[in-house]
């Protein structure tokens, strides 16, 4: 799916897929005083609040239930993080256009507020919603974004997988219910990411910066620990290696620490080398550590790269890529 500008041959199929007066209303709320639209009447009325920002969502009804409204929301999304300089994204949705809620929901909007809208047809109740804009880290391949409930089926393909999640240190996810709980309360530190192919934004792997007070390694504001994994079918690919070393970037020039800590399990050789090649330099080793998770004790690996090492990096190149908020 692609994102380009209206033109004014698409009205026409867009009044096409208003297939009755309860659904203009739903889409447009009280901007028309007439059914059925024609063309010009969108084009007349639309096409310039769209050239002044505004945006409005529907999709074919043949393509409706599919997941094509959460696609088209995170292009524009992506779009707004991108290229506009905001932090925020409102909205109203009518309580009675479940569909449309449960899209935006999905996607991470909440509501903040309620009032009442008198209709043509009817008093109809409004909810306003709210995105904010979370940073985003870009590499070559890669997006390394926000999680959302919507991930939940593509996190469980990949963590249901027993060769992932019990060499890093946790079990492999049960159920879809868990992968949707792991992401509200797990996945929803201030710097946990989702990574992502640029092709298709979905997650394949999860990439974060554990702050003080969520990590044993430190007990100092300006130091973290990195923790990641990465879905099996991607192995061998050099992807983690580029999400790891885009993260130090960001640690190092976005949120003001002075080193980054990580560690892996014995046993864990993909790890180790994707640590190795990102320019962490090995610490020490932990013997019998408790991992809770799994209800067992391991011998685990400490490594570490400074602010110092890692502008060592960047002068020659390896700093991966682009930060937007």
């Amino acid at each position: 799916m692609i994102l380009r500008n209206f033109k004014k041959e698409d009205a026409p199929i867009i009044a096409g897929w208003l297939q009755s007066e309860d659904e203009l209303y739903k889409w447009s709320a009280d901007r028309f005083n007439k059914y059925p639209l024609t063309g010009d009447d969108i084009n007349g009325n639309y096409a310039p609040q769209i050239e002044s920002g505004r945006g409005f969502v529907i999709v074919d009804p043949l393509l409706r239930g599919k997941g094509y409204g959460r696609e088209l929301l995170r292009l524009g999304i992506r779009y707004v993080r991108e290229h506009l300089a905001t932090s925020r994204i409102d909205l109203g949705v009518f309580e009675n256009n479940e569909s449309a809620r449960h899209c935006y929901e999905a996607v991470g909007f909440t509501k903040y507020a309620k009032r009442e809208c008198e209709m043509p047809i009817g008093t109809w109740n409004c909810m306003d919603m709210e995105l904010f804009i979370e940073k985003t880290l870009e590499t070559e391949r890669l997006i390394l974004r926000r999680w959302e409930e919507s991930d939940a089926e593509d996190l469980y393909k990949y963590a249901s997988d027993p060769d992932v999640g019990p060499i890093a240190g946790w079990p492999a996810h049960q159920s879809l219910d868990e992968s949707l709980d792991v992401i509200k309360n797990v996945f929803n530190g201030k710097e946990a990411y989702a990574v992502c192919l640029k092709e298709d934004g979905k997650a394949i792997g999860a990439i974060e910066l554990k702050l003080n007070g969520h990590t044993d390694m430190t007990d100092r504001d300006d130091e973290c620990e990195m923790g990641y994994w990465l879905g099996k079918p991607f192995w061998g690919q050099g992807i983690m290696p580029e999400a790891v070393k885009e993260m130090p970037c960001h640690a190092f020039e976005d949120c003001g620490m002075q080193k980054v800590w990580i560690g892996y399990y014995e046993g864990n050789t993909k790890s180790k080398r994707v640590q190795e090649k990102c320019g962490f330099k090995y610490q020490w080793k932990s013997e019998n550590m408790d991992v809770p998770l799994m209800h067992e004790k391991k011998t685990g690996h400490v490594s570490l790269i400074t602010k110092e090492d890692w502008l060592s990096w960047k002068q020659i190149g390896s700093c991966g890529g682009n930060h937007s908020e």
